[in-house]
């Protein structure tokens, strides 16, 4: 009951709330569904058809003369008799065309096996060392999404779940659902995706993950899409948390309220954390669930990073005031970055056409960064809200990166 009224409550400030002048206000609301390409999709080889079967007998009757000819060359050059004029050396010749006429034969029976029969073997050359192509251990229906308490799941070209069916799973907050997922295939992620929107705002997903168990029944709504999808015995393995701008809100509800349930490896925040200030200061309360991820990724328990803005909004908090915190909390120090060799690289995606004018579209200049432990945080210039999109259009070349190395590792 206290949920639902709370979600009626969030809804009610989702729909009367306007928007401040602060960057946080961009609409983000959930498109419709995304059509995914199954490119990736497992062939099941079916009959030959009838042009495959003439291509075949084509080939059977090149064989026969292939044959006919290997055995005519094979006698005539072996019964040649001294009194014969042929020197030695157009005898061997003779005979090195029946080898090569044998071994021809022998590759077009082979090729009539393929076009019969299909067979993919990966058998190959000896010494050929070239690693035979990785193919998905398990694979699952990839189009459109399922929907889940709070926006969608989806399953990018780059998730390959185990055989076991063991997935990771990256859950992000706010933001363009086409984004992200282009994002994610980008990096290169093998993990589904949620991608959950509820508003303008931090407050709407503080609020709704404040009640406890709402996080727990996100992940179990997962578990059910992937068996949906064709993933049997779909078992959650490391779990990531990102947010762009005012999902940050979710996760400091959810380091509160999480049950423990979930493998929760990672912590990504994209030009997000703003924070109150009293006599010029940080309210440490509100700080403490980041600090607490801050302390921990600097022991190297977990992967925490960050990137942010200078905007400054005045009023409260901006996002490079509460990295310092941050930084600080971990005993880490700021080193300036060399504006042009430390850039990332600058992805146009697909799905960024249309969100935001071509003019307008901003890169990423570097100015500083913080490391300790697994956390990395990273300045980049900037103050206008075409900055602060940035940050979500270019997380598939700062964090995300990232994560795909530190889960491409075993566990």
């Amino acid at each position: 009951m206290r949920r639902a009224n709370l979600a009626a409550r969030v809804g009610q400030r989702v729909d009367h709330r306007k928007a401040g002048p602060s960057s946080e206000a961009v609409p983000t609301p959930t498109p419709g569904p995304v059509e995914v390409q199954a490119a990736d999709a497992a062939v099941v080889p079916g009959p030959p058809s009838a042009r495959t079967r003439s291509r075949a007998r084509w080939v059977r009757a090149a064989v026969l003369g292939l044959v006919a000819c290997a055995c005519g060359l094979g006698t005539v050059s072996r019964s040649i008799s001294p009194e014969m004029k042929i020197d030695r050396e157009s005898a061997a010749s003779l005979l090195a065309l029946a080898d090569r006429a044998r071994d021809e034969a022998s590759n077009a029976t082979h090729a009539i096996d393929e076009l019969l029969f299909h067979r993919g073997t990966d058998e190959r050359p000896a010494g050929d060392d070239t690693p035979a192509p990785e193919t998905p251990k398990a694979d699952i229906r990839r189009d459109g999404h399922v929907s889940v308490p709070g926006g969608i799941l989806v399953f990018p070209s780059t998730f390959h779940p185990a055989e076991d069916g063991t997935y990771d799973l990256l859950i992000h907050f706010h933001g363009n659902t086409s984004v992200v997922r282009e994002s994610a295939e980008v990096a290169g992620l093998n993990a589904a995706v949620a991608i959950i929107n509820l508003g303008i705002g931090s407050a709407p997903y503080e609020e709704y993950y404040t009640v406890g168990g709402t996080y727990e029944e996100l992940l179990e709504a997962v578990d059910q899409g992937l068996r949906q999808r064709g993933l049997k015995n779909a078992t959650r393995g490391r779990v990531a948390l990102s947010a762009w701008s005012a999902g940050y809100g979710a996760i400091s509800s959810i380091m509160v309220s999480r049950r423990g349930v979930d493998d929760l490896d990672a912590v990504l925040i994209l030009d997000g954390i703003h924070g109150s200030l009293e006599d010029g200061k940080l309210n440490p309360l509100q700080m403490r669930p980041f600090s607490r991820v801050a302390e921990k990724a600097a022991k190297g328990e977990m992967y925490f990073g960050i990137t942010h803005s200078e905007i400054d909004p005045i009023a409260y908090a901006g996002t490079k005031i509460t990295a310092d915190y941050l930084i600080n909390a971990a005993g880490a120090e700021r080193h300036t970055l060399d504006p042009e060799l430390d850039a990332p690289k600058y992805l146009s995606l697909e799905s960024m056409k249309g969100a935001v004018s071509k003019r307008l579209e901003k890169s990423m200049v570097p100015v500083s960064e913080a490391r300790i432990g697994t956390m990395h945080v990273t300045g980049y210039r900037g103050e206008t809200k075409e900055h602060h999109m940035a940050h979500l259009f270019q997380m598939g070349a700062t964090l995300l990166p990232e994560l795909v190395a530190r889960w491409s590792v075993g566990r």
